[in-house]
Order: structure tokens, then C-alpha cells, then sequence
């Protein structure tokens, strides 16, 4: 058993899951109860002992064979649920993308990023079988009555949060704005060098919708052609559909602003590491355990032309979630900051294989 990570980067992604786990086990909300397999079986205190060994075991393996040896003598492998009868598990990328931008509009900056709007309500419907976390429910009160919230065309195309104060910065394109709400959080480098860091504050609890999918439906391309770059050159070459193609994702993302840290903030507050930490289904998979993920990712060369494929064997993290993460058979690895791991994140869709580890 491999593993072709950073060593540092996985003691870092490990000392912040006991980070969450211990704010967790000293808090007052629970943990969802999770079904099989893992329910009843990745409790805090279990997933907060497991983490600890496994440090030590990293810490003290003197090399990769000992490693492996000491892995499979101190900890069972659990692997997903429905793996034999159910759909492949789908390994995707997703990243924090870097953007120039500003906190006034002008004549560069015209697209605004919003924060949570004072009128959204939420409503979370409590339910005993998942520990008091119910499906939540997202709107506004029009007229006495609770209707959805605006979709994105009704924000962007039509305007009806426009000049309400809820800006917080504008970027220069639509399409960087996009990627914005579907990776959830990034860094705005305004016009004076200066970097300012956002993160997810909340959505309007529309539906998310894949608008590459969208595309390899009405047959412009093929499925196997698709990536972040390939729809975006799309656009490129089609601008007159860029708008409609874009409001087809009706979920749309408000932001909060961050402070300075080693990375963004996932869902479970703390901040990703690079190839460590993946985004999943938090009513399936345990919050902030430890998994050993196989995947296939894209070789890149130069402007992100894929040459090839090369597997990815690693232990990873599960800290983080998101609206594409739904069900049993999705996985998203956070592949770092920046156009290069934007590029390698873009290119990153494939099969692969997830199992989580447990002390024995």
C-alpha cells in the first residue's frame, strides 16, 4: 500500500480533523447518524483514537514498507457502501481558484459576488434518525408565504439583489464568477497586489446542475472531452449562449470574507490541504475520517493538454462537502490554489476506489 503524498501535507490534514473532532465531541451538535457501514461505528471518539495511531504510525514508520506493514497490523478498511451492486464511484477535482478583483465596481469590475442576504431564510427540518440534522428548506417570505429563493438568472441576468448592499467584490468575467459558487470559496487579488480570501456563507437551495453534463447531452462534445477547460473554451467560442448555458445551474453561492490561512475553509471549518482533503457526502461517509483513495488523474503538460494518465494512491480526509457531493458514489479531491491546480482539478473525472480506515 502506497502512498504518493506529502507527508507533512497528510500530518496537517490529520491534525486538523482531531482539531474539528475535538470541537465536536466538547460541542453540543452531534454528529449525524450515518447508515451502514459506517453507522454506529465511526463515532467521534473512535474516528478522534484512529487518527491519533495512525500519526504515530506516520510519524515513526521508517520507511514506506513499514508503513504498509504497520497499516494493515493496527486498522480494518471499510469500504462504501453498495460497492459491488451500485454505480462506480466517480473521482472528481475541485480547487481554489485565484481571481483579480475588486471591493468597488468599475469599468474592469462589473460582476458581483454577493453575502448571505438578509431575507433568506432557513428552515432545518429535525429528524431522530439523523440525529436532529433534517433536510434544511431555503427561502424568502413573500406576501406572508414562504416561496424559493431567486435562481441565478433571476440575481445575474435580471438583477433583483443588485444595489442592495449585499456586494462584497466584483470580478471581471462571468465565467470566473461561476467557477467562484461552484468550488465555493476562493482568493480575489485586488488592483494593489492584495489578496482577500472568501469562503461559502450559504445558497439560494436550488438544485445544483452540471452544466459540462448539460452540454455532452445537447451533443457538443463527447463526455470523454469533459473538463473545467473544456467547457470554458466552449463559452469562449459561443459567447452568445454563455448566459443562457450558465443560468442552467439555478444554485447560486453567497460568500463570506476569511481571514488569512493555510488554505480555504471546508465544511467543517477548518482549512483543506492540498491532494489531502476530499469533499463527500456527510449523510454517508464519517465527518473528518481517515480513507485511503485510488483514482486516476490526468498528466498535464503545459497549458494543461492531457498526455496521460497516472493513479493516485493516498490517504486523504474527509473534511469537506458540497451540492455536487450527493449520495454514495462521489468523491472530490481538493487539488490545491491557483490556474495550475484549477487546470489539474478541471481535468481530474474518473473511477476509482475509496476505503476507510478504523483502529482495531
Amino acid at each position: 500500500m502506497t502512498d504518493d503524498g506529502d507527508k507533512k501535507g497528510l500530518k496537517a490534514a490529520i491534525d486538523q480533523s482531531l482539531t474539528f473532532l475535538e470541537k465536536k465531541r466538547s460541542g453540543a451538535s452531534p454528529l449525524p447518524i450515518l447508515p451502514e457501514p459506517f453507522g454506529g461505528v465511526f463515532t467521534p471518539e473512535k474516528i478522534q483514537r484512529t487518527l491519533k495511531l495512525f500519526r504515530e504510525v506516520v510519524v515513526r514508520a521508517y520507511d514506506p514498507s513499514d508503513l504498509e506493514t504497520q497499516v494493515f497490523e493496527k486498522f480494518v478498511f471499510v469500504g462504501r457502501p453498495d460497492e459491488d451492486k451500485g454505480p462506480p464511484l466517480l473521482i472528481t477535482g475541485y480547487y481554489e481558484p485565484v481571481f483579480e478583483g475588486s471591493l468597488e465596481p468599475g469599468a474592469e469590475y462589473r460582476f458581483p459576488i454577493y453575502r448571505r442576504p438578509d431575507d433568506l431564510v432557513e428552515i432545518r427540518e429535525e429528524s431522530p434518525s439523523t440525529g436532529g440534522n433534517g433536510k434544511r428548506k431555503i427561502g424568502r417570505m413573500e406576501n406572508g408565504k414562504w416561496v424559493p429563493y431567486f435562481s441565478r438568472q433571476e440575481i445575474d441576468s435580471q438583477g433583483v439583489l443588485r444595489g442592495k448592499g449585499y456586494e462584497l467584490a466584483w470580478l471581471r468575467d462571468p465565467w470566473e464568477r461561476f467557477v467562484l459558487h461552484v468550488q465555493g470559496s476562493g482568493q480575489i487579488r485586488m488592483p494593489d497586489g492584495k489578496i482577500w480570501r472568501c469562503g461559502f456563507a450559504g445558497s439560494n437551495g436550488r438544485a445544483y446542475r452540471s452544466i459540462g453534463q448539460l452540454l455532452v447531452k445537447q451533443g457538443y462534445f463527447p463526455e470523454t472531452d469533459l473538463s473545467l477547460q473544456r467547457v470554458r473554451d466552449f463559452l469562449n467560442d459561443h459567447p452568445e449562449k454563455a448566459e443562457e448555458v450558465l443560468n442552467q445551474n439555478e444554485r447560486y453561492v453567497f460568500f463570506r470574507p476569511l481571514p488569512e490561512g493555510n488554505g480555504p475553509l471546508g465544511s467543517l471549518g477548518v482549512p483543506l490541504t492540498e491532494g489531502r482533503s476530499i469533499a463527500c457526502d456527510h449523510s454517508i461517509y464519517p465527518q473528518g475520517a481517515l480513507a485511503y483513495l485510488i483514482a486516476d488523474q490526468a498528466l498535464l503538460k503545459g497549458r494543461g493538454k492531457s498526455v496521460g494518465k497516472q493513479t493516485v494512491r493516498r490517504f486523504v480526509l474527509n473534511q469537506d462537502t458540497g451540492a455536487a457531493m450527493n449520495g454514495s458514489s462521489r468523491i472530490d479531491l481538493f487539488c490545491g490554489s491557483g490556474e495550475r491546480a484549477g487546470l489539474a482539478a478541471g481535468a481530474m473525472r474518473d473511477s476509482g476506489k475509496i476505503f476507510f480506515l478504523m483502529a482495531k
